[in-house]
Order: C-alpha cells, then structure tokens, then sequence
C-alpha cells in the first residue's frame, strides 16, 4: 500500500513539471535567428557589404594598391664579370715558352710589376736588333755632329756632309723600327729570358698558364682587374629591346643593385637574346665568374599599378581582385599582370586606382559570395 501512494505521489509530481515547462515556452518564446547571423548576400549591383564581424569570420585582410615605379623581369640568367675598363689580360707579343709564374690567383699587383717570365728566342732577337739599333743610331749622330764641324772648317767637302747626314737618318729610322717593334709589349729583358709586366694594377682573377706551357703570340698569360668594380652579363628577349636603355635598374637576391651601363646592337647568335651589361655598385662578397640570376627593372606603361601579389584570384585565363571601399567589397577584372617578384606585383586593371584597398587574404571565400565582373571596367 505504501509504494502504490509512492509511486502515485511521483505521477503527481511529473505531471506538475510538464505543465510548467509548456507554460513557459508558451509566454517565453526561445529567440530566432537575426539577419546579423545570415549569410551574407551579393546585391543586384554585383557587390556586398560585410560588417566588421563578418569580414573577421571570413577571415579578410587588406592591402594597398600604388603606381608601379617599375616591371620587373626576374629569373634572368647572368655571369659577374670583370669591366671591361678595369680589367686587361697579360700577354707576349712574341711565341715563348713560360718558365715561372710569379704571381698566384687572388694576390694584387702593381702596374709594371713582374708576373710571368718566359724563354723566348724572337724576344731576345727582338731586343738585340732595339740595342743594334740604338748603337748605330749613336754612332751615326756622332759622325754626322763630327761632319758638321769640319765642314764648317773647309776641311771636307759638302758631299761628304750629306752623305752622313743621310746615313743618320736612315739609322734614326731603323731605330724607330726596332722600338715600334716593342711598343706596347710591356716586357722586360732579363737574364736571357723575357718578363711580361703588370698593365695595370689590381687582382689577379684567373691564371691561364703555368710553367712549362708554350705561349703563341697575344695568346693571354694572366687576367688582372679591379677588385672594387665589378659588372653583371645577362641576355634580355629581344621583344623588350624597345624598354631597354642604360640607367635601368638591376637588382640580386642578397638585395644587391646594380645598373644598366650597355645594351648591344644586336642578338647574340647562340641564345637570340639581347647581351645586357650593369655595374654592380658595391661588388660586396660577389666575385667574378659567378653565375646567378637577376631581376631587370623595366619602365611602367601607363597606368600600371602595382599591388600584393595575394590579392590575385585566378579566374580562367586570368585574374580577379577584390576592391573594399566603405565596407563594400566588389570584384573587378585585372586585365593584364606585366610582372611580378618577391610579394608585388604589377597590373593592369581599369577599375583599381593608387590608394585603393584590396583583399589579401579571404578572396576564396568572396569568390562564392561574389560574382565575375562582365567587363573589365566593372566598377
């Protein structure tokens, strides 16, 4: 009997709770969803406006659109080499064979210094026929200058004079023979051997010979230059020739710079490609010989902006960006990328102007809330 009333005292008490519950859903209704929280809605005209809480959950970032200064060409291939003003190559002017190399790769010399001495039969000729020369040359000065005198006493006569005279010129003109033999040779006789001299003074970049080599004549021996100028050689396609003229900038990937000083007049037949010359303006730890590449930096056509290149959505055959302007986002067409490099890139789009905003990070999720533009100049 006691568990019945139990068990109907817990009925009772079941009954009075569901009642309460229903009587407070009905005069207490639980709230409904807000607008605030419904998905966001491209309107007619092609854009959306976000409120700061949503442009947060899509996770949207932003980032400014500036005139280009430039286009940069990246990824160009190119070689550090010695300029051409600062540098000269040791050669012979005679065919000899190298005995001893006095200077070693890297060592600085100074101009008419010792660096390669060699056994050399034409130059030994060489400068026996320049000391032959000059002997004869004195001695027919000294005849003539004797002649003058007597001639002047009556003691010979005028024949004799000018047939002197004549033989010191013909003795002059065998010693300027001799000496035009030698000119420019920068080379020192010495012990029976020849030494070729430093041209200029500078480092020694590359050793060509070692002893015991034979050395034809002009054949180079040693390439000196300045260290603390340094060039960069690159090929440019020939479709940019029009852009290209001395002053353009060069940049490295250690940040280095440098800048157009020569543009060939014409292809190279190996690569078809424009030779380009820069200077490096500070050489810092790059040596000659290294190979690299270099990004040159192309004048901008008009109207070319440049702006981050995460801001570029791929669409089709070519690129969207997402332009934000008080609070509304729209999406307008990039008509041409000129270039790009590092986390820039430079465009063409009629609907972007400098000081604009763009999206940088979330064009994923504007590009299914967003449509295409049309046309290009969709604003």
């Amino acid at each position: 009997m006691r568990l019945r009333l139990t068990r109907h005292a817990g009925a009772v008490l079941a009954v009075g709770i569901i009642g309460l519950l229903t009587w407070r859903l009905l005069h207490h209704p639980q709230p409904t969803t807000t607008a605030a929280s419904s998905p966001p809605v491209a309107s007619p005209d092609g854009s959306v406006t976000l409120a700061p809480s949503q442009q947060q959950a899509l996770g949207i970032a932003l980032g400014k659109v500036e005139t280009a200064t430039s286009v940069p060409l990246p990824g160009l291939l190119a070689e550090t080499q010695a300029p051409l003003g600062a540098s000269q190559q040791v050669a012979s002017p005679w065919a000899g064979t190298v005995t001893a190399v006095l200077i070693a790769e890297g060592q600085h010399v100074q101009a008419g210094q010792p660096v390669v001495r060699l056994r050399s039969v034409e130059a030994l000729r060489a400068g026996a026929d320049l000391a032959q020369a000059r002997s004869e040359a004195d001695l027919a000065r000294q005849q003539a200058s004797r002649d003058a005198q007597l001639l002047a006493e009556g003691i010979i006569p005028a024949a004799r004079y000018q047939q002197t005279q004549a033989q010191a010129r013909r003795a002059e003109a065998e010693l300027a023979r001799a000496r035009e033999s030698l000119a420019g040779a920068r080379v020192r006789l010495a012990d029976g051997e020849v030494e070729l001299l430093a041209p200029i003074s500078g480092q020694v970049l590359r050793r060509l010979v070692r002893p015991g080599d034979g050395l034809m004549p002009q054949q180079p021996a040693l390439l000196i230059a300045d260290p603390d100028r340094l060039d960069i050689a690159f090929g440019v396609p020939a479709m940019h020739r029009a852009q290209i003229r001395p002053g353009l900038r060069v940049t490295l990937a250690d940040g280095s710079q440098a800048e157009v000083v020569a543009v060939a007049a014409d292809l190279d037949p190996a690569s078809q490609q424009l030779p380009i010359r820069a200077r490096l303006q500070s050489p810092g730890a790059h040596l000659a010989g290294e190979r690299l590449e270099v990004t040159l930096h192309l004048p901008p056509p008009p109207g070319a902006l440049s702006l981050p290149r995460a801001a570029l959505l791929p669409d089709g055959d070519g690129y969207l960006a997402y332009l934000h302007r008080d609070g509304r986002f729209r999406a307008v067409k990039v008509t041409h990328v000129l270039g790009s490099t590092g986390e820039t890139a430079v465009v063409l789009a009629p609907a972007l102007t400098p000081g604009a905003e763009v999206v940088i990070r979330g064009t994923v999720a504007l590009k299914a809330i967003l449509p295409s533009p049309t046309h290009p100049d969709s604003r």
